[in-house]
């Protein structure tokens, strides 16, 4: 019998479990923060491609902070929230087109047909 099935047959069946899941696990990634005035629109448009989602910053006309996660596609969004168009301020436009998740949407008028799927592209 080998040494890795002696080990497992003494383990309490937790405790395996427990083994398994670390040893499949991998690393945890921070989810990038992006400060949109000091960056171009075609670069946010590019972080959320490559990376699925970011934390946008910017600074209201009024002085406060504003930061949201926004996604690459209306697929990332969680649970029942869905993917709507928004926009963002960057250094080089006022307008830089993102994908937000917002669970307060109505899709009452698309609950038989679906919503549209959204997606950054390049």
């Amino acid at each position: 019998m080998s040494p890795f099935i002696k080990a497992a047959a003494a383990l309490p069946a937790a405790g395996l479990l427990g083994l398994l899941i670390a040893a499949t696990s991998g690393p945890a990634s921070a989810i990038s923060r992006i400060e949109t005035t000091s960056t171009e629109c075609s670069a946010i448009r590019a972080a959320l491609v490559r990376e699925g989602a970011a934390i946008l910053r910017h600074t209201s006309p009024r002085g406060l902070p504003i930061h949201d996660r926004y996604v690459s596609s209306s697929l990332l969004c969680p649970g029942n929230s869905v993917g709507v168009w928004a926009s963002v301020p960057a250094r080089d436009t006022p307008d830089c087109r993102v994908i937000a998740c917002d669970a307060n949407a109505s899709d009452d008028d698309n609950f038989f047909r679906g919503r549209p799927l959204l997606r950054i592209t390049q």
